[in-house]
């Protein structure tokens, strides 16, 4: 294979990426202004300069869209680290390790979330789609580390590792959509990872840890702050 084709499949490759981005970048305006059902790829395809057919080429489908938006912003590679969390931590630092973490991404991204969730409230199947899988995978990644910390013994063996991974997504997911309300409501602008924030996070985390070793039911449900 010649030089010349290697350096043109190149460039290709990096023009593509560039339109994937573009593509991206004018979807997220339209969805924030718009909503997912009222930015159609018409639409985006309009905003971004191209043809319907180049969008479908990047993108198969909105729901498509959403999922590359999630990856861009970090989440994929989130999961993707909790797959593979260093065993050498005890269960609270671990899961209060994991309950900052995902609250820092929260804050990084609380304007596709907030869009993502409004549009799932709303019904709309390519948000509620994306949302779905996404969620999936963070409590397939919770059974995972629940089952490493049950074989070592530190959690209780009464413990069911898949409702204790469901709890701790669900806890997770509602102390964050909590704060995002309470940002909503504010008639300042102000910050979603605050310390005070953070600490409430820490500390439901590791109330979380305790009743997960206890064996006791687990879940909890303090206010955001």
């Amino acid at each position: 294979m010649s030089r010349h084709s290697s350096a043109k499949r190149g460039i290709s490759s990096r023009g593509g990426d560039k339109t994937r981005r573009r593509i991206l970048s004018e979807a997220q305006s339209l969805f924030s202004r718009n909503g997912f059902h009222g930015a159609s790829v018409r639409e985006i395809a309009r905003s971004a300069g191209l043809t319907e057919a180049a969008i479908y080429y990047h993108f198969p489908s909105k729901q498509a869209i959403v999922k590359a938006l999630y990856e861009q912003r970090g989440f994929m590679a989130a999961l993707d680290e909790l797959e593979h969390l260093p065993s050498h931590l005890t269960l609270r630092e671990q899961l209060a390790a994991n309950a900052l973490a995902s609250a820092r991404l929260w804050h990084k991204n609380s304007d596709l979330l907030r869009v993502v969730i409004t549009e799932v409230l709303r019904g709309d199947r390519a948000a509620r789609g994306a949302h779905q899988d996404l969620m999936d995978r963070w409590r397939r990644g919770i059974v995972d580390l629940v089952t490493r910390y049950q074989v070592n013994g530190e959690i209780h063996s009464s413990v069911d590792v898949a409702e204790a991974a469901n709890s701790w997504v669900n806890l997770m997911f509602g102390t964050f959509m909590d704060r995002l309300l309470e940002l909503g409501r504010a008639t300042r602008r102000s910050t979603f990872l605050t310390p005070e924030f953070q600490r409430h996070v820490e500390s439901t985390a590791l109330g979380f840890a305790d009743r997960l070793r206890k064996g006791t039911k687990g879940g909890g449900n303090g206010r955001s702050r």
